[in-house]
């Protein structure tokens, strides 16, 4: 390897580590504050970077919150993964959505849908938290499309992607009927609600996804 070699990948681990360390302390300033209340300077100082570093790898704090909770949400995405990690590929059409059915309901969305609420949600702003909701629920649809792709040899990378925008989509509606009726609290009573809606929309979109009679 030569010295202009060692030097860019020293660049660029340097800059890894510096999107990393902002990342990790909007994660820790939200936790501590509830709220993605702290300005650039707070974030830049919690990091140990320079405020230019901060806006050298995000546009605007808005875009590290909006990162911030994808990365939650990415979580989840990992449980769907450690999942189905050992579950066969190559299966019907049929049997891949009930693998990710499956999957599903063994995440703790309310959590996450709770956590997601509690950080976006502004006081006034019900239209912009969903509408930051919708696009921390995208990030996640192209995640799960790539993590599925190739296990059905059904379905071709299109069909794959509606199937998945069709589950997360309808997860996102249901994250906001259920927000509306229960407050996104997360005891025990909110949590049967959740399995209700989560329910009733995999059995929607099953009904497209049959086995033949």
């Amino acid at each position: 390897m030569t010295t202009a070699n060692i030097t860019i990948d020293r660049r660029a681990a340097l800059k890894a580590r510096h999107r990393q360390a902002i990342l990790d302390a909007a994660a820790a300033l939200i936790r501590e504050r509830g709220k993605p209340r702290f300005s650039v300077d707070e974030l830049a100082e919690r990091a140990d970077v320079a405020r230019r570093t901060v806006f050298n790898h995000f546009s605007s704090l808005d875009d590290i919150v909006q990162i911030t909770c994808t990365r939650v949400l990415t979580d989840a995405v990992d449980e769907f993964r450690a999942a189905t990690r050992a579950a066969p590929t190559g299966g019907s059409r049929h049997a891949l959505f009930s693998e990710i059915a499956a999957a599903v309901q063994g995440m703790d969305l309310p959590s996450v849908i709770a956590y997601l609420w509690g950080v976006l949600a502004e006081d006034g702003e019900d239209g912009r938290s969903e509408s930051a909701m919708q696009n921390v629920f995208a990030h996640a649809t192209d995640q799960l499309s790539m993590e599925i792709a190739g296990r059905s040899d059904e379905l071709d990378q299109l069909e794959v992607e509606v199937l998945v925008s069709s589950l997360m989509n309808g997860v996102a509606v249901a994250a906001r009927h259920w927000i509306t009726r229960t407050g996104a609290s997360l005891d025990p009573a909110s949590r049967g609600i959740w399995d209700e809606l989560l329910a009733r929309l995999l059995a929607s979109v099953r009904a497209g996804y049959a086995a033949p009679a």
